[in-house]
């Protein structure tokens, strides 16, 4: 929230007719809106305490499934096409599930390793060649097209945040999904069924960079060997940078305010620089995340400092409450009474 507020004002006053213009506020939502919905999906397997690395390459495999069916089998339909290279990638988040909730191995060696995999089979399904995609106008059009001033990628993004956020705040799959991220023997231990809800996560996670594709291949309509791999670090940046917002732990709604505040401080750091702005990108976005973390950090240090002098006060015998002698030693319950009353005095006292 901080970082945003800088950002308004320092662009604001040194380039106001290029960063206040509606055109750089469509610009920044038009780009962002793959990113974020590959942030949410991310999300969702972090929540469990999980990484997923394949949200990109796993966008990927969709937009090539898109694109290659497009141009050999166009008689198959739009719809047809974009549900397979989705189900497709639900299916590459199960491997991954089972990888990690099955057979036990660590999510980052496991999702590097499963990307590794889908990245050959991007390849060699396009032959490692720029793929046009031969898609019906209507669908260009709707991928390419705006409602309300705003890019319809951008509604797409907003529609699965919606639906996650819900999940994760307002139903049991939700509570499972924290706990098994926040203490996942613990969560064991209490009834919940971490393993299923680990593996769901990542389908889930494999889901949505599915549809990713779908809304990139609209908006661009072709493949080349180049996309997916670049979007990691925005999507995961994004999803660490929402964790220090709101109530310090992954979110739904830091997720996309942080994508909006890197993307935006990169949009004014481009407009400002004379020279070309190929490397303000990873610059900005490493400086942010870090700074960020570092903030996030010396608040939680400081919550926990002022959380033991208010232990320390309330442990103070001087700072207690005096308690009546007669209320804190003579409280009898009724049932205790009806012990007492029929039961001999040695008896209590044994009792």
């Amino acid at each position: 929230m901080y970082l945003l507020v800088v950002i308004f004002a320092v662009f604001s006053i040194t380039i106001p007719d290029l960063f206040l213009s509606s055109i750089t506020l469509q610009s920044v939502a038009s780009s962002q809106a793959v990113v974020g919905i590959l942030a949410v999906g991310a999300l969702l397997p972090f929540v469990a305490g999980e990484f997923d690395i394949t949200v990109g390459s796993n966008m990927a495999l969709s937009v090539i499934i898109i694109t290659s069916l497009s141009n050999s089998h166009p008689g198959v339909g739009v719809i047809p096409m974009c549900l397979i290279a989705v189900l497709v990638c639900g299916f590459v988040g199960l491997c991954n599930g089972l990888l990690v909730g099955r057979f036990g191995i660590n999510s980052f060696i496991a999702t590097l390793a499963t990307s590794q995999v889908i990245v050959a089979v991007a390849l060699k399904i396009s032959n490692n060649q720029q793929v046009l995609a031969s898609l019906p106008h209507a669908f260009m059009n709707l991928g390419q097209g705006r409602s309300l001033g705003l890019p319809n990628g951008v509604f797409v993004a907003l529609g699965l945040a919606l639906v996650v956020w819900y999940i994760l705040q307002f139903t049991k799959l939700g509570r499972h999904l924290y706990a098994a991220g926040f203490n996942r023997e613990a969560a064991r231990l209490s009834g919940v069924r971490t393993r299923p809800v680990v593996i769901g996560s990542f389908v889930a996670s494999g889901l949505i960079a599915g549809v990713a594709g779908v809304v990139y291949v609209g908006q661009v309509g072709t493949f080349s060997n180049s996309i997916g791999a670049p979007l990691l670090f925005p999507a995961f940046a994004a999803v660490f940078l929402g964790a220090t917002q709101f109530n310090f732990r992954p979110n739904v709604w830091g997720t996309l305010l942080a994508i909006f505040t890197l993307a935006l401080g990169v949009q004014g750091l481009q407009l400002s620089s004379s020279s070309g702005g190929f490397w303000i990108t990873p610059l900005f976005n490493g400086v942010a995340l870090v700074a960020a973390v570092m903030f996030s950090r010396q608040q939680g240090i400081r919550q926990a400092q002022r959380a033991e002098v208010s232990v320390d006060r309330a442990e103070d015998p001087v700072n207690r409450a005096e308690v009546p002698v007669d209320e804190k030693t003579t409280s009898v319950s009724p049932l205790t009474e009806d012990v007492a009353a029929t039961t001999p005095d040695s008896e209590v006292s044994r009792r």
